[in-house]
């Protein structure tokens, strides 16, 4: 069994390499793990598998920082986001369901630029109130069931809030969390198969955990804003180069 395992991973190790990077710069700089994550997937699956396996990943981290976190998430806040969350799932998979592997991909890397492009120049302070946390949790369905990452529509809404640090993680994590599983329920709801993903899933998950730790080891030491501009560089040119790609092949 675990020699077949073993030749599972090495069989992997494209893959592997990829979500290992992703994890440490998530590790490193507090972001990247599905922005980063999913371009570099794509090199080797189609987008539909993709997105459920990064949502997989997702949920692993989520839950046991969501665990650690819960005394600090304002969970009237996460209520009212997933409120949203419950009225945008269905939208959600129904442009995940109309679209074939190559236009999600497309997709997909459109909103990442976008997203990046946000979290550099946007700096409107949205009022924290109950119908934008409704608006919000109804985006970020959309972004997680199209494309593993919840994360963009929150932050937008949230970034520049008034909400104390700590409170401010401890509510990413949770929500994260709920908005993921719930993602994947909707795929199973919805008919879509997420046996294969869970296959991969469980030959990648090492690397998620592998990649957290050593960027974990070596945080003290990395230049984080560096780092930080250099992922963006390189999202750019890897979602444009797989943009044009798609559209010219």
């Amino acid at each position: 069994m675990l020699d077949a395992y073993l030749a599972g991973l090495l069989a992997h190790l494209g893959p592997f390499l990829a979500l290992f990077v992703a994890a440490f710069l998530q590790s490193i700089t507090g972001f990247g793990l599905v922005i980063v994550g999913a371009p570099l997937l794509m090199f080797f699956y189609d987008a539909k598998l993709t997105v459920p396996i990064m949502l997989m990943l997702s949920c692993c981290g989520n839950t046991v920082q969501g665990f650690m976190a819960r005394d600090k998430a304002d969970l009237r806040l996460t209520a009212f986001l997933f409120l949203g969350v419950l009225c945008g799932l269905p939208v959600g998979f129904l442009i995940f369901d109309a679209m074939d592997a190559g236009q999600l991909k497309i997709f997909i890397n459109i909103l990442i630029l976008v997203s990046i492009s946000l979290m550099q120049l946007l700096h409107v302070k949205v009022q924290v109130r109950r119908r934008n946390s409704i608006i919000a949790g109804f985006f970020s369905a959309i972004t997680s069931v199209t494309a593993g990452m919840a994360g963009p529509p929150y932050l937008i809404y949230l970034a520049r809030s008034a909400i104390p640090a700590d409170v401010f993680r401890a509510t990413c994590f949770v929500f994260f969390l709920a908005c993921n599983f719930s993602s994947l329920a909707s795929y199973l709801v919805g008919g879509h198969p997420v046996a294969h993903a869970a296959h991969e899933f469980i030959y990648l998950l090492p690397a998620l955990a592998l990649g957290i730790v050593c960027g974990n080891l070596v945080f003290k030491h990395m230049p984080r804003e560096l780092i930080k501009k250099s992922i963006f560089l390189i999202l750019y040119i890897t979602c444009t180069g797989s943009i044009l790609y798609e559209l010219l092949k």
